[in-house]
């Protein structure tokens, strides 16, 4: 399930999809990059996070912002 995208402004995206895994519910984040038909496909790079490891990565994330507007 498609979550969203963020674009880098050239070829290639970053998409958040919701997928199972072995029965359990991961985040993924994984780069895709747009072929030469147009066309989205994935790339190896990417993660796939449990619920609590994305909690723990969006606080990770939170503080690398405050850290980057000098907010420490």
């Amino acid at each position: 399930m498609l979550i969203g995208k963020i674009n880098d402004g050239n070829r290639q995206k970053l998409l958040v999809t919701i997928r199972e895994v072995k029965g359990t519910k991961m985040i993924d984040l994984r780069v895709h990059q747009t072929g030469d038909d147009g066309e989205m496909l994935a790339t190896p790079a990417g993660v796939s996070l449990t619920f609590d490891q994305a909690g723990r990565a969006i606080e990770l994330l939170g503080e690398a912002q405050k850290r980057i507007a000098g907010r420490q």
